[in-house]
């Protein structure tokens, strides 16, 4: 930083970027229908555990949500702060880093593919582009969505560097590779492990399923789901089960009306 002001207009753009990071779709959603995402499924805070236990639109409106909100804090801050020349990184890092540690669910979130994606797009559809072929040849080579923000953030920041010669704003946005890492150590364990699901699982649910011997405990997992999403809303009393009262006999109603 040059000086006190750059670092007074970094803090705000890490405040932005980690306020709106906060906001999670899949946390809400799974809140609505009675239970926490987090501990349900991959026990993730994102679009693919959503998809896995709401099915494919509600997973890929979460992905977009996501995808966007990072896009708009670089975009928002990148607005706001034209003096600062790595506002938009600032912002999309501190994005990527509420989404994943946000304070507004105890500091447990998602694992930032989708808010990576959207940092990616703020600053250009050519280095999304470039950045998304990476991304597709490192899931083609190991069919493991985990490796993918693991690869895609430490090759973006270097690229980031190297194409705007911007390194301030590159190591920051690099400053995520390691939090993204430490995210995915459960993954990869999972892999070591045989449990882990492949990008196969989006067109062969079941196969993925019996191959890592989770069938049984994910059609246990998705009828708990069913049950909250069919259990009354005690909030609502129109939905109290109350049992019926009998009619009042005709003594009844003239004490009723005596008194």
């Amino acid at each position: 930083m040059k000086n006190g002001k750059d670092l007074v207009q970094a803090i705000a753009c890490a405040g932005v970027g980690y306020a709106l990071g906060n906001i999670n779709p899949a946390y809400l959603i799974s809140t609505y229908h009675g239970y926490d995402v987090r501990q349900m499924g991959s026990g993730n805070a994102g679009g693919t555990n959503i998809m896995m236990l709401e099915g494919k639109l509600a997973g890929i409106s979460v992905m977009a949500f996501d995808i966007g909100k990072a896009t708009l804090s670089v975009k928002l801050c990148q607005k706001a702060f034209p003096r600062f020349k790595s506002s938009g990184e600032t912002a999309g890092a501190a994005c990527i880093l509420g989404h994943m540690f946000p304070a507004a669910m105890g500091f447990r979130g998602g694992k930032g593919l989708a808010c990576l994606g959207g940092t990616i797009i703020a600053f250009g559809f050519k280095d999304f582009a470039v950045s998304l072929g990476v991304a597709v040849s490192v899931l083609l080579t190991t069919r493991y969505l985990c490796f993918v923000p693991i690869c895609t953030s430490a090759f973006y920041s270097l690229y980031h560097g190297i194409k705007s010669g911007n390194w301030q704003g590159a190591k920051i946005l690099g400053s995520v590779v390691p939090p993204i890492i430490i995210k995915h150590l459960g993954n990869i364990k999972r892999i070591f492990e045989g449990k882990e699901f492949r990008v196969d699982y989006l067109w062969d649910a079941v196969g993925e399923l019996e191959r890592t011997g989770l069938k049984e405990a994910a059609e246990e997992t998705l009828s708990k789901i069913r049950s909250l999403k069919e259990a009354p809303n005690m909030s609502d009393p129109s939905e109290w089960d109350t049992p019926d009262l009998p009619d009042k006999t005709e003594d009844e109603k003239d004490d009723d009306k005596n008194h």
